[in-house]
């Protein structure tokens, strides 16, 4: 159960808070929701609490895992084999579940993916979309388990990234 005031996650809208926990009375039952606030836009959503893990609504990850998450986008090696060869609509497809699933690691993944795929080709117009949601999910997120500035967790995903192209060019 999430607290009020709680920072957690909803996938593909990222970092929220809960702000109350209400009831309402739906046909003949009375349903418990979580009333979060979307951090980026201050949009409203109203989640059952009987239904946080089917709609991947978690805590934000803890301060001993952020290291993780850089660790995903320095690995050099792209997991999944289907992002060079497939076309844009297939690697969309893929990377777009794992930009909905509630896996900050699996997002970081999809950056990183993608920003190897970005130095060997032009990405498409949603691959570049999807790129940026990526980029944002994570900043939003790290920045506010480090409570430090959005600049400063994007300087640490540019400067792994300056260092694969010059790892790259060696």
């Amino acid at each position: 159960m999430f607290s009020l005031d709680e920072f957690v996650f909803y996938p593909g809208y990222g970092v929220c808070i809960v702000e109350s926990i209400s009831a309402q009375k739906i046909g003949s039952s009375e349903l418990s929701f979580y009333n979060i606030r979307v951090m980026e836009n201050n949009a409203k959503i109203m989640v059952p609490v009987k239904n946080t893990l089917e709609v991947g609504l978690r805590l934000l990850i803890k301060e001993d895992e952020i290291q993780k998450v850089f660790d995903v986008l320095e690995e050099k090696c792209v997991k999944r084999p289907f992002a060079r060869k497939e076309s844009w609509n297939k690697r969309f497809n893929g990377y777009n579940l794992k930009l909905c699933s509630s896996c900050l690691f699996e997002v970081a993944e999809v950056l990183r993916d993608l920003y190897i795929l970005k130095r060997e080709k032009e990405l498409s117009f949603a691959e570049k979309k999807m790129f940026e949601k990526a980029k944002h999910l994570i900043i939003k997120e790290l920045s506010t388990v480090m409570n430090r500035p959005e600049t400063f967790v994007e300087e640490k995903i540019k400067k792994i990234f300056a260092g694969q192209s010059q790892q790259i060019a060696n």
